[in-house]
């Protein structure tokens, strides 16, 4: 990940964040290759929608970790969301076509996984749908062990798998 580095976005407070990070969420999560996992109803993520959400994301517990190239173009996002109660959730992760394979999502899981060991969790949940076979080998790999299985959750009729790992 040559000339990549990680940084946290704030959409909510700053303007310049949430346009970037706007842009690039649509981008990579209406990407054809993506949009089957990363939306349950099957249907693109409209922009609108997309910009409600980042404008009150640490209201709801959210934080954006985002892969940034060199030129500043956000190639790769995870989603955490954070609940006192509830706990520490992968709420998504996806990387831009064409970088796929190259470490990515690697990198954004282990930095986000040390945010949550950072703030005191024991441990963090991720959910993947079941037919998502490179995300749940990635998932394995950073010692996520699954806890759960919740059935015809996506429009087609995908089940999800929740994997949990501890720290």
């Amino acid at each position: 990940m040559k000339d990549v580095t990680v940084r946290e976005f704030d959409a909510q407070d700053n303007e310049a964040d949430r346009e970037q990070l706007l842009a690039a969420f649509l981008d990579i999560w209406n990407a054809e290759e993506n949009l089957r996992f990363l939306s349950f109803t099957l249907r693109p993520f409209e922009k609108d929608i997309v910009r409600g959400w980042l404008e009150s994301h640490k209201d709801q517990g959210g934080r954006f970790l985002c892969a940034v190239e060199e030129n500043g173009r956000v190639i790769g996002i995870c989603i955490a969301k954070i609940d006192p109660v509830e706990g520490f959730e992968i709420h998504g992760l996806g990387v831009r076509p064409g970088f796929k394979r190259r470490g990515i999502g690697r990198n954004l899981l282990e930095r986000t996984i040390d945010l949550a060991a950072g703030l005191g969790f024991k441990s963090l949940d991720a959910a993947v749908f079941a037919d998502n076979p490179a995300m749940l080998r990635l998932l394995l790999s950073l010692d996520f062990l699954p806890v759960g299985m919740d059935f015809r959750k996506r429009a087609d009729g995908a089940d999800i798998l929740r994997l949990r790992r501890r720290l």
